[in-house]
């Protein structure tokens, strides 16, 4: 069982309803913009009452901001189970990133299409200043610095169709890092 930020448990029923209602809500962003849609409209299509969303959620961006962080949440989970990829610096963690929300992008494409890009580097930003500040020898604006910079190189090749695979993204920011003279 997951704590949230609320400080409320959460069983797997209740990440079950969260998860639908995000899902509700994101397809009703296909057909329409998210300004116009409304909760009475979320909530039909989760099959869920206004009573449950407003038990979790004040609006709809938070409905967005809290599906972010359950993925950010996911891969923060996947790697730190595993010892192959390095540190978020190292080749390899870039390319398991990079890979890991591939499986995202439309949901990315979806808040880049809504201009709700906060969402994304809030969750990245949280994602910092939890798992990584605390061992880390960087400071936290070098952190937000390079957040930031992977946020924008995955949502533009996002946007620009995945032209590219992990590993030459990877390729790309690893050795950008290094000085060139």
């Amino acid at each position: 069982m997951r704590v949230s930020e609320r400080g409320t448990n959460l069983t797997t029923r209740n990440q079950y309803i969260r998860v639908c209602i995000a899902k509700s809500l994101l397809q009703l962003m296909e057909e329409k913009s998210f300004e116009k849609i409304t909760i009475t409209e979320v909530v039909n299509n989760a099959n869920v009452s206004r009573m449950t969303f407003y038990k979790y959620y004040k609006s709809k961006q938070e409905v967005l901001s809290d599906y972010m962080y359950e993925i950010v949440n996911d891969y923060m989970e996947e790697t730190k189970a595993r010892s192959d990829i390095g540190n978020f610096h190292d080749y390899e963690h870039i390319c398991h990133c990079f890979e890991f929300f591939k499986q995202y992008s439309p949901f990315i494409l979806t808040l880049i299409h809504a201009n709700m890009h906060a969402v994304i580097i809030n969750a990245l930003n949280d994602y910092m200043d939890t798992y990584v500040l605390p061992t880390s020898k960087y400071t936290r604006y070098e952190l937000y610095y390079y957040a930031g910079a992977l946020c924008n190189i995955y949502m533009k090749w996002i946007e620009s169709g995945v032209q590219e695979t992990p590993e030459e993204i990877a390729i790309m920011i690893v050795s950008s890092g290094e000085h060139k003279d």
